[in-house]
């Protein structure tokens, strides 16, 4: 009976000792973030998943190797399928749909809109761009968190493609007015002006709020407290400040 016990002993200690997979999905469009290169993924999300991993050996993230729109990816973490999303708003909406946010975010940033070169229209506010009326429709990734409540300030939107570089392609084929994302993808290196030159950047800074790591609703709270225990560290030891500006952001 001892030797049974010990045994039991044994397997709850070897079971706990072994590393949380945590599966990591990445939204089109997410750099800095995430970057794909030849060599795997880079970015700002990357390096802070390698910082948690070696504060806590235990917390293991596995990174899809491609990455899915942001409407695909919500699915994949209510089914279960897909643990954890790095670069997610924090909305009334998600948390209603059961996504789990990380207490701290990572980094704050705002939103631009650009529009073609070749168009003069100036805005600085959601108002200005309400009253442009059926010539102020907004392309925004399918599966944005901001879908709703811009519908909601009356704001004409085109939400049916899931990419940036495939929003970018509608816009200066005229089939909208603004393309509207996060302000530090159009300083990443994924976005190129050369690639794109009949595109500018309202100067507005629209909408600035925090990213965070959020999950899906079937992780449990024993491992949000992990990622947020291994998160903190990273955080206070100054190692989240470092990865930030690595990438060119304050």
């Amino acid at each position: 009976m001892k030797r049974f016990l010990f045994s039991l002993v044994g397997l709850f200690f070897s079971m706990s000792s072994h590393a949380i997979d945590l599966r990591v999905a990445v939204w089109d469009g997410a750099a800095p973030f995430m970057i794909k290169t030849e060599q795997g993924w880079r970015g700002i999300c990357a390096d802070i998943y390698k910082a948690m991993e070696m504060i806590d050996p235990h917390l293991r993230f596995v990174i899809d190797e491609e990455s899915m729109p942001l409407r695909r990816i919500e699915y994949e973490l209510q089914a279960g399928r897909r643990d954890l999303i790095c670069g997610a708003r924090k909305t009334p909406a998600r948390e209603a749909g059961g996504m789990q946010f990380l207490k701290n975010g990572f980094y704050t940033s705002g939103y631009r809109l650009a529009v073609r070169s070749d168009d003069d229209v100036q805005v600085s506010s959601w108002d200005d761009v309400k009253k442009l009326g059926n010539q102020g429709i907004v392309l925004i990734m399918q599966g944005h968190a901001d879908i709703e409540r811009l519908q909601q300030l009356g704001i004409q939107l085109d939400s049916g493609t899931p990419s940036a570089e495939q929003n970018l392609i509608k816009l200066e084929a005229g089939r909208a007015r603004f393309f509207y994302h996060r302000d530090i993808f159009f300083k990443s290196s994924s976005f190129n002006p050369k690639d794109h030159p009949k595109i500018r950047l309202i100067p507005t800074v629209f909408d600035p709020n925090p990213a965070y790591i959020a999950t899906g609703k079937l992780v449990s709270k024993d491992v949000m407290n992990q990622l947020d225990t291994a998160f903190n560290r990273v955080m206070r030891s100054g190692e989240l400040a470092r990865i930030v500006r690595q990438y060119g952001l304050e």
